[in-house]
């Protein structure tokens, strides 16, 4: 796979926001086919904010809100507040602003590691990761074909096709997607926490349209995260492969909900997300 498919530094680069004062930091935005910020860049920079306040303890869950659409024009100001600070847990709240106002905020909590009981939910049956052809090269080529801007993600994607099962009534609900950036030479588990953050609101929603056989690409329709959150179960690193299991148990009221588990190859859950988004088939008006 060409390098050429991948930004991954670039990302890694963008979610080093600069730090302005304390407890206050600015960060950037790249152009990702609109003009309005990726959710996942938001996810990246607010935790990496948070956790640079809470250096001694890892992440154990955030939830976010999104509450206006940003511009990848201007620079995003996260302002963390310190919430509390306990004997093994920290709470922070973060709120990113544009141009003087709230697009942004998340709550999220740091956890003193330690051992206890320990279970997980299986991993579903899958095929080894290098057996999956990857869907940048096809995105990449029908970009080519429909003269579309084409922008590298962050890891390579992997849809495992073949092993997602169908749901009750026929309609796929269920989406199987193997990722992996490439080598990272940053071994500060932030990094990869705030890199997975970003890489959680790649086409997460897009799951939802499965049953009912919308593509991403109809011009009716009208998609957006709304709300997210992530639980973070166990350690991991971006540049091993990680198995994210999709499903969207419910689309109602003109919103999908989907959920997903994350596995690492040798099947260990690692980080649980669910999110709630905006999915909305605009009519064509008459004369249109």
């Amino acid at each position: 796979m060409s390098t050429a498919l991948y930004n991954t530094q670039e990302v890694l680069h963008l979610l080093k926001i600069e730090q302005i004062a304390p407890d206050r930091f600015v960060g950037q935005s790249h152009f990702m086919g609109s003009p309005n910020v990726f959710g996942g860049q938001a996810l990246g920079q607010a935790l990496y904010a948070a956790g640079l306040t809470v250096p001694e303890r890892r992440p154990h869950s955030l939830h976010a809100l999104f509450i206006l659409p940003g511009d990848h024009r201007f620079p995003i100001e996260y302002e963390v507040e310190r919430v509390r600070d306990g004997g093994t847990f920290s709470t922070r709240r973060v709120v990113a602003t544009q141009e003087g106002r709230r697009m942004f905020v998340m709550s999220a909590s740091f956890q003193t590691t330690e051992d206890g009981l320990s279970h997980q939910k299986a991993a579903p049956p899958h095929h080894d990761p290098h057996t999956v052809p990857s869907t940048l090269a096809q995105w990449h080529d029908s970009s080519i074909r429909t003269g579309s801007p084409f922008n590298p993600a962050p890891v390579d994607f992997r849809i495992d096709r073949d092993a997602v099962a169908k749901s009750a009534n026929g309609s796929p609900a269920l989406k199987q997607v193997w990722t992996r950036a490439p080598q990272i030479d940053d071994h500060a588990p932030l990094l990869h926490e705030s890199l997975f953050a970003y890489t959680s609101d790649y086409g997460l929603l897009w799951t939802a349209l499965q049953p009912h056989d919308v593509r991403i690409t109809d011009p009716r329709l009208q998609i957006a995260s709304l709300d997210h959150t992530i639980w973070f179960h166990r350690p991991f690193r971006m540049d091993d492969w990680l198995l994210f299991s999709i499903e969207s148990p419910n689309a109602s009221g003109g919103r999908g909900l989907c959920i997903a588990h994350v596995y690492t190859q040798d099947g260990t859950l690692v980080a649980t997300i669910t999110q709630e988004g905006l999915i909305r088939l605009r009519e064509k008006r008459a004369g249109a």
